[in-house]
């Protein structure tokens, strides 16, 4: 999963450890709010250092979504393209429906139903499934790169997300999908000199980690700095993707966090909706104590998720591929 010049299994080692960590950090920060709503007396740094990690947490995973690209490219088409319907459409409507279900019950809306009835809302990702709708709109571009090489995409991609302002659903989506589909692209760039750059010697890469830290801190204390989809921000969060990039071979391998990137997508789909029944648990029991809620919140927002990892093959997450039909 990384350039053809490597071995599968270093391949797998550092894009699934770095995707780990994104998906769990990703976990442990839709847990803070509702930690610091619930239990006062919170550590104010713990949101912080969620929050300067803001700027960098997606783009890194659409950033190893597009590494992937050119080995997905040089499949048949046919093949390509079932892979992201089993792998991304059908989670997507699978995990629409379920969230959506979940939500109404929840809520007790007087209109009832009115997500699964608000076709902005089902296309453009309700809640956290907007990450999948943006990344099978890149995937569905994606073919377009044996026209245009990957390269040319990424600056236009963010400049152009820049002067989509407005709060029109529509418009807010197609922000998503230039800013961060530049990621995607950037990511896809890169993986033709993912090794040469790995190799670079520390003084560059050193410098842009550093870089980066900068921006993580000045994110934390600012909410449009880390909010905002403009080319700076895109410029300020792909140095420090490229650092991360270049640091992750150098990192001792953490067996957990592979495991966890190889199912990331259990992670991320299952978590803020587990978070999500169990603060309106929270609330409906009226648990008051400050070390339950805090259990309460850890156990759905990361035991749960993480422990249904193995389930990442079943249809739950991924529609079995034809021989798996016929053999169950």
């Amino acid at each position: 999963m990384m350039a053809a010049t490597e071995s599968s299994g270093a391949r797998a080692g550092w894009m699934d450890m770095l995707r780990g960590l994104a998906v769990l950090l990703v976990a442990v920060f839709h847990i803070q709010y509702p930690l610091m709503e619930r239990v006062p007396g919170t550590p104010d740094v713990l949101l912080r250092v969620g929050e300067s990690m803001q700027p960098f947490r997606m783009p890194l995973l659409f950033f190893l979504s597009g590494l992937l690209l050119p080995r997905s490219l040089a499949k048949p088409p046919r093949t390509y393209v079932t892979g992201k319907l089993r792998g991304l459409v059908w989670p997507f409507v699978l995990w629409t429906v379920i969230v959506a279900i979940t939500f109404e019950a929840l809520w007790r809306d007087e209109d009832r139903w009115w997500l699964l009835t608000d076709a902005t809302a089902m296309l453009t990702g309700f809640q956290h499934l907007w990450f999948l709708s943006v990344l099978i709109v890149c995937y569905a571009l994606a073919p377009l790169t044996r026209l245009v090489p990957a390269w040319v995409l990424p600056l236009p991609m963010a400049f152009a997300s820049s002067f989509l302002t407005s709060d029109a659903p529509w418009v807010e989506y197609g922000e998503k999908v230039l800013w961060y589909g530049a990621f995607f692209f950037a990511g896809a760039a890169v993986a033709e000199v993912v090794t040469r750059w790995q190799r670079l010697s520390p003084l560059v890469p050193a410098g842009m980690l550093a870089l980066a830290l900068a921006w993580g801190y000045l994110a934390a204390q600012d909410q449009e700095l880390r909010t905002t989809l403009g080319f700076a921000s895109f410029i300020m969060s792909l140095v420090g993707v490229l650092g991360i990039t270049w640091l992750a071979p150098r990192v001792p391998r953490i067996r957990f966090l592979e495991w966890a990137g190889r199912g990331s997508i259990v992670v991320y789909l299952v978590n803020l909706t587990t978070i999500t029944l169990a603060f309106e648990s929270i609330d409906a029991l009226g648990i008051e104590q400050p070390w339950l809620i805090t259990l309460i919140l850890i156990v759905a927002g990361l035991v749960i998720p993480v422990a249904m990892v193995p389930l990442s093959r079943t249809v739950l997450f991924t529609w079995p591929a034809r021989r798996s039909l016929r053999r169950a």
